[in-house]
């Protein structure tokens, strides 16, 4: 194929495309757009021209990106995201993308789609061990995706979101609710995603949905709402474990000891709600942290977390939240002594 077989806008376009892929020198670019042609033989020089030509009109058109590189031969490059982010700023967004794709719940088809888009922006050399074991995209989408597209497409265009909500327990009731979503939100323990934005249906004032609960998703094309700007996200997370912030819920304090074998993991930090930690003689560490409670009056995000610390950690008040915790692994501890219903506790028959 010939120069002339191409349109020039379409040259143009496709040499474009080629160089935000990477750094190309015009030999490179003629191989690409012309691979029947041979180096050297007949039309090459023609092709090669043609090419220079059309490098300087892309110059013209797209003089802020467009980059001609030192080196012989010269190498051409138009700056896009891959090549302008800085490392770490990458590094967030790529480890932010792996995050939700390898543990966030549901098929995911969205997040390896955004994950294969930021590994493409990384070099070369490291794009092989971090695109193993993502697979190739997929194209069936689940009712988990097509409900994400529904919120992301009601969030982003400032359309309320009309949905049945199940409420958690167990009882499978569902309610129809409408909201105007402020945020989408993923928890920091399971990686579920949450909606937080204002109810107009029964309380008319912002609340948090769970995306997973939630059927029925349609999006309020023909109506329009406006984030207000008084709702800042940090002062409604503020004191938050998971999704649940102090603003607007009452809070509670909790005082905590860890026990000396898990003393070195509260003083190696990483764990920002904690107060300043006291060093007890024998080794254990005093601290409290502040934490909104539910409407059952219990801090139910922090206790998971609390809990997870097993024999390592004591609550030592307010007495209310000690004696829960108390009757939590007395429970435990019974199931752990009770004898599995339906496996056999003897040998084989």
């Amino acid at each position: 194929m010939a120069p002339a077989d191409l349109g020039k806008a379409e040259r143009l376009f496709r040499i474009a495309r080629l160089l935000r892929e990477g750094h190309l020198t015009v030999r490179d670019l003629a191989s690409k757009l012309f691979p029947a042609a041979s180096v050297g033989g007949e039309g090459w020089a023609g092709i090669e021209r043609a090419l220079q030509r059309d490098l300087l009109d892309l110059e013209r058109l797209e003089p802020d990106d467009f980059q001609r590189l030192p080196g012989r031969p010269p190498r051409y490059t138009l700056r896009t995201h891959r090549t302008t982010l800085h490392p770490v700023t990458l590094l967030a967004l790529h480890s932010a993308a792996r995050l939700m794709y390898h543990r966030a719940p549901g098929h995911r088809l969205h997040h390896q789609a955004a994950l294969h888009q930021l590994t493409s922006w990384l070099p070369e050399r490291v794009q092989g061990v971090v695109g193993r074991g993502m697979g190739d995209l997929g194209k069936r989408r689940s009712r988990e995706d097509i409900n994400l597209e529904h919120a992301c497409a009601a969030w982003t265009g400032g359309h309320p979101l009309r949905f049945e909500y199940v409420k958690p327990g167990g009882s499978g009731q569902r309610r129809t609710n409408i909201i105007e979503i402020y945020l989408i939100e993923a928890h920091p323990a399971n990686l579920d995603l949450y909606l937080i934005g204002r109810e107009t249906t029964y309380h008319h004032a912002v609340r948090t949905f769970k995306l997973s609960r939630m059927r029925a998703l349609q999006v309020l094309h023909e109506q329009q709402y406006t984030i207000p700007e008084s709702f800042d996200p940090t002062e409604f997370l503020h004191g938050a474990w998971g999704v649940v912030g102090s603003q607007g819920n009452p809070t509670m304090t909790v005082h905590l000891r860890f026990r000396h074998d898990a003393a070195y993991r509260i003083l190696e930090g990483g764990y920002a709600h904690l107060s300043e930690p006291f060093l007890n003689p024998d080794g254990t560490i005093d601290t409290s942290l502040e934490a909104p409670v539910d409407a059952s009056g219990l801090p139910r995000e922090v206790l998971a977390w609390i809990l997870s610390w097993g024999p390592r950690v004591q609550v030592l008040g307010p007495p209310e939240l000690r004696a829960y915790w108390q009757r939590e692994l007395r429970l435990a501890a019974e199931n752990a002594e009770a004898e599995p219903m339906g496996f056999p506790t003897g040998g084989a028959a």
